[in-house]
């Protein structure tokens, strides 16, 4: 198979260009350094380290560390289609919930909006304080929005401080101690396999589904039937979550 089959196949599933090279080159390579990766596709280093970072978040590079260097290798390549699997899997998750908005369109007036990109999260995060609610859930945080997008992150607990909103948060077991949150905000963890990569916030009679995935859509449901049927499913978990 030639290599232009493989590269338009692999940004087919959420490579862009950069990410691609530095992929196949470790491929290519084996377990080796930043430097040596950087040489090998002409990307300066520091932009190395912030890709691998990303990688090794989608489980894609692992790294060793011999004399305090880091030695990166590419993950198996059947690692890609696990994680085409946990995506059909969330999704999977969410689809009895998106057949209920169907069925209840007859039954209540029903609005979805699509936001994509960095601009429609703005937007959703604007919408949440509008609403004037006093507290939101949260479902299946793992980092991302920190990760990709810290000043907006930031700015986000700011305000939940300023309007004194509290949050209650689900999120990884694995990412315990490593997420900021505000004074407001109440964590408490699951197992990795009991949380999705989609984020879903809860508030009012309103439900954001945040898709992270390039180029990132935030689907945004407005029902208050829907809305109180993830708010249960919600409580379930807190319960069984641990502090």
């Amino acid at each position: 198979m030639n290599t232009e089959k493989i590269e338009q196949t692999l940004k087919q599933l959420n490579f862009d260009e950069k990410e691609l090279k530095i992929y196949l080159a470790l491929l290519k390579i084996g377990e080796t350094t930043v430097t040596k990766i950087s040489q090998e596709t002409y990307i300066e280093r520091t932009l190395v380290y912030y890709i691998i970072d990303k990688l090794i978040g989608r489980g894609l590079v692992s790294f060793k560390l011999k004399n305090n260097v880091k030695y990166y290798s590419a993950s198996a390549p059947d690692k890609i289609l696990e994680e085409l699997k946990e995506k059909e899997k969330s999704f999977l998750e969410i689809l009895p919930f998106l057949e209920k908005i169907r069925k209840q369109a007859y039954e209540e007036e029903v609005k979805v909006d699509i936001y994509k990109g960095i601009e429609g999260l703005k937007a959703i995060i604007n919408d949440i304080f509008k609403s004037k609610v006093k507290e939101f859930l949260v479902l299946g945080e793992q980092g991302q929005i920190q990760i990709n997008y810290p000043i907006i992150y930031s700015q986000y607990l700011r305000k939940l401080e300023k309007e004194k909103i509290k949050e209650k948060v689900l999120v990884r077991g694995d990412f315990k101690g490593k997420l900021e949150k505000s004074k407001n905000s109440e964590f408490r963890y699951l197992p990795k396999e009991h949380i999705s990569p989609i984020t879903v916030l809860i508030y009012g009679n309103k439900i954001q589904i945040t898709i992270w995935e390039k180029p990132m859509f935030n689907i945004l449901i407005n029902s208050k039937k829907i809305s109180e049927s993830f708010k249960s499913y919600f409580n379930q978990l807190w319960k069984l979550a641990k502090k």
